[in-house]
């Protein structure tokens, strides 16, 4: 009997995934546990393994297509069995458009993930009308599509080119403006009525704007990128952070002297990974938070967790948007295994081969962009961590040492967001206090 080769589920908060590409095509051969497609979630790009040796057959979901998790999208039969889908459902290849009123399919029994059904409760939307992007499943993304479009719609208005030049010569809104053509299109008779009726029939609103400050058409597009994926769940979650979550931020200098001096003598050792500062700042806050571990929490509306791994995760920038993988256990690794595992998931996440456990379970995260030039910035939490460090270029400046003499030295600038709820002032303090001491005395970390 065929087996069904199924969409996975690679996070618990995952309700969907997309087809990358099939590394297998139909008809191959498959063994178990060989990889023969790549899928995208909102975090990572995973392959997936044939669950047993067969034939792959019956793909019905083609490279781009996006489906909720558990959805069948291939078999994998015996040498001369039919799958059940072969006949029955042709390949997806492509998403119909919440714009397109053809695509709209009236469902008789609305299928809908748990998220996508209490968002079209809350914003009172029948589940019946909503199409859905080539899946069985209503999704998150396909209700806040039809919101968007719907909003679009409403904030259009349908002139004729000639109607548009007249109003803004005479100063009139085209909102006022009641249009006689087809599908409600205002036309330039129906402006000159406007103009010469008297106003409290016309409704017309004279512009506060002089006729040269009115734009008469839309500003150009150079390209739409369509929120999904990576770039979807930033904004989601970022969102939903910085509107339920509240931040504070604390700051201090810190001396890198030393640091530097660690690097620099390490990366003089043959068969020694490069260490970047990057991988003394793991290690630094590793071991900070053993000393602090109400940092190392998170808020739920329970109470307070405070997580007895330390997960450190490391902000990473790749083409399309940002990723954080974590290094597990972080406090019990050494120096020069921190900066292996730095090089390894920073390769892998550029490449877009992080596996799922890569960015999982993080407790604690760090954003470097000194790498960029940044001398000092605040970071968002990453939810459901309590909170972040964010760090700057470390730059030469003027400081005043032992018996008051100036001396120049290298300093950065770190700024931690805490989330108020978890963490006082006065303990966020303390922790970038002892930061600081680590970093300035790094034979503390050995």
């Amino acid at each position: 009997m065929a087996k069904k080769v199924i969409m996975p589920k690679f996070g618990m908060d995952q309700e969907e995934g997309t087809v990358v590409r099939w590394l297998k095509q139909e008809g191959d051969s498959v063994e178990k546990g060989e990889p023969i497609l790549e899928v995208e979630t909102d975090k990572v790009n995973m392959e997936v393994e044939a669950s047993s040796t067969g034939v792959l057959s019956g793909i019905t979901a083609n490279p781009g297509i996006t489906v909720p998790v558990g959805q069948v999208i291939a078999y994998i039969a015996a040498p001369g069995e039919t799958p059940p889908s072969a006949s029955a459902s042709p390949p997806v290849t492509a998403q119909p458009s919440i714009s397109d009123k053809s695509s709209t399919v009236v469902l008789s029994e609305p299928r809908a993930t748990p998220v996508a059904a209490n968002m079209a409760a809350a914003h009172q939307v029948d589940l019946q009308v909503i199409s859905t992007s080539g899946a069985q499943r209503i999704t998150k993304a396909d209700i806040e599509g039809y919101l968007n479009h719907q909003q679009t719609e409403a904030n259009i208005i349908k002139a004729v080119p000639a109607a548009r030049r007249l109003a803004r010569e005479l100063g009139l809104d085209l909102q006022q403006i009641t249009g006689s053509g087809p599908a409600g299109r205002i036309q330039s008779q129906d402006v000159r009525q406007a103009r010469e009726a008297p106003k409290e029939e016309a409704h017309v609103a004279i512009s506060e704007h002089t006729p040269e400050e009115i734009v008469d058409e839309p500003i150009a597009i150079r390209q739409t990128i369509p929120l999904t994926g990576m770039r979807r769940t930033i904004a989601d979650r970022l969102t939903k952070t910085v509107r339920e979550v509240p931040q504070f931020m604390v700051s201090v200098e810190v001396n890198m002297d030393r640091a530097i001096d660690i690097v620099n003598d390490l990366r003089k050792m043959e068969g020694v990974p490069r260490v970047t500062l990057t991988a003394v700042l793991v290690k630094a806050c590793a071991r900070t938070l053993v000393r602090h571990p109400s940092i190392n929490a998170s808020y739920q509306t329970t109470g307070i967790i405070e997580w007895a791994d330390i997960n450190i995760g490391v902000a990473v920038a790749i083409e399309t948007g940002l990723i954080v993988p974590v290094l597990h256990r972080a406090d019990r690794m050494a120096l020069i295994d921190i900066a292996h595992q730095l090089i390894d998931v920073g390769t892998r996440a550029r490449e877009g081969k992080l596996q799922a456990q890569d960015v999982q379970h993080g407790t604690f995260t760090i954003s470097n962009l000194g790498m960029f030039g940044v001398d000092q910035f605040e970071a968002i939490i990453n939810p459901p961590q309590a909170a972040i460090l964010a760090v700057g270029k470390v730059m030469k400046r003027p400081v005043v040492v032992e018996e008051e003499t100036i001396m120049i030295k290298p300093i950065t600038n770190f700024t931690l967001t805490a989330d108020h709820r978890v963490i006082d002032g006065a303990i966020a303090g303390r922790f970038l206090a002892d930061l600081k001491q680590a970093i300035e005395h790094p034979g503390m970390l050995m």
